[in-house]
């Protein structure tokens, strides 16, 4: 087994103070926009919100609160949208809180964790 580096696309999204160029680095090539306003017409795909879905211990199981992406079919319809840094913080402060397996949800925020 050998260790190698692969070329990967990575993207963050920064506030221009959060933002310094490298001295000597040219940015010609590096594609930058603006982030969508809530109402300035960013697609549903654009979005990276979270639901938390609760559920009571009922018939001796165990209750269970699961992480979902905003728009999983299993996340709580009427539950409120999260960040990522809400969606972490349960993750790490619920005993047995998990990542929905069926959305993007455990892809998305398992690596932050």
């Amino acid at each position: 087994m050998s260790e190698g580096v692969e070329p990967r696309e990575y993207r963050v999204w920064l506030t221009p103070e959060q933002a310094q160029p490298v001295e000597g680095a040219s940015y010609e090539r590096v594609p930058t926009y603006a982030l969508y306003g809530e109402h300035q017409g960013a697609q549903a795909s654009d979005r990276w919100a979270w639901k938390i879905q609760r559920t009571r211990p009922r018939d001796g199981r165990p209750g269970r609160v699961v992480v979902h992406v905003w728009d999983c079919p299993d996340a709580p319809a009427d539950g409120p949208e999260v960040d990522v840094h809400e969606a972490l913080d349960v993750l790490r402060s619920t005993a047995g809180a998990v990542t929905c397996a069926d959305c993007s949800a455990t892809v998305a925020l398992d690596p932050l964790r």
